[in-house]
Order: structure tokens, then C-alpha cells, then sequence
């Protein structure tokens, strides 16, 4: 059986990789190719069953947004967010932080967002770096992203805050 988590935590040579669970990364974009699909169903009935097509074509073009967010989530399905020995957090060829510059992991509010909160990395300047992946940063709840904040703070030796 699949892991149903979203990511999986891998200690790769001293460091860790967090990469989405296979489960997780076709639901991802199973579910914006669901909703892309949909979309274009629904610009079909205008072209057929109305005169005016404007209403169609408004909604193809709204149907390329979930669309590309799925081919984005399957694009990065396998990329992984990587805790180097030293500190040095990576996703992909990204850096998001230099080594030794993590003070905590933080569970930060987001307002008026679909997803409330997400978790950031705090630096020792005082400054927030948010996790871009969309598969591992946002929540509904703080204590949704407790588990992942936790992980990703004990793979770098640091607290969590919130």
C-alpha cells in the first residue's frame, strides 16, 4: 500500500530529502486535471446550446489555469525539498537558504488565502522564506502543518514556532 502522507522523508548522505508521495502527487494533479476538464465541458454547452460563444471562449481560457497548475504538481512530483548536513535547504537546483542560517521552522498565518497557513523557514536576520513547493507548504490549519513544520525542524536541528 501507498503511503497516504503527502511527502516521504529519506536520509540521503547525512542530509534529508522530502519528496511528495507518489499517492499524493498524482492526486494533485488528477484533481486540477479534474477540474480543467470540467471547465472545458462546461464551454462545450455554451458553443452548443447558445448563440453567443464569448461565454465559451471565457471559459477555455479559465480551463488553461487548473491546467497548468497540474502540469506544473506532475512536473514536480519527484523534485525534492533537501536538508544538506550543514543546513543548506534546497528544492531542486533552488536555494531557499545558505547553510547554518535557519533559526526555526515557522507556522505562518496566511489572510485571506484559500490555504490559512503555510510553513516558512526563520533566518537569523529575522527574515521569512516560504516553502514554494505546492506540495508540502500549505495548510488549512496550524495544526494540519504541525507534522511536516516538525520534521523539517528536527532535520535541522532547530524549534518550531508559531
Amino acid at each position: 500500500m501507498e503511503n497516504p502522507t503527502p511527502y516521504v522523508v529519506k536520509r540521503e548522505a547525512g542530509g534529508f530529502e522530502f519528496v511528495p508521495s507518489p499517492l499524493y502527487g498524482r492526486l494533485m494533479a488528477g484533481i486540477f486535471g479534474a477540474g480543467s476538464a470540467f471547465l472545458v465541458y462546461l464551454s462545450t454547452g455554451f458553443f452548443r446550446w447558445t448563440d453567443t460563444a464569448i461565454f465559451g471562449v471565457l471559459f477555455l481560457l479559465v480551463a488553461a489555469l487548473p491546467a497548468s497548475m497540474g502540469i506544473r504538481a506532475w512536473r514536480t512530483r519527484g523534485t525534492p525539498l533537501t536538508i544538506e548536513p550543514a543546513g543548506r535547504v534546497t528544492y531542486g537546483e533552488r536555494e531557499l537558504c545558505a547553510a547554518g542560517t535557519v533559526r526555526a521552522v515557522q507556522i505562518a498565518r496566511r489572510p485571506s488565502e484559500a490555504f490559512d497557513y503555510e510553513v516558512c523557514l526563520e533566518l537569523d536576520d529575522g527574515k521569512l522564506v516560504s516553502i514554494q513547493p505546492q506540495h508540502f507548504a500549505l495548510y488549512k490549519t496550524a495544526m494540519q502543518a504541525r507534522p511536516f513544520a516538525a520534521e523539517l525542524a528536527a532535520a535541522l536541528g532547530v524549534q518550531v514556532t508559531e
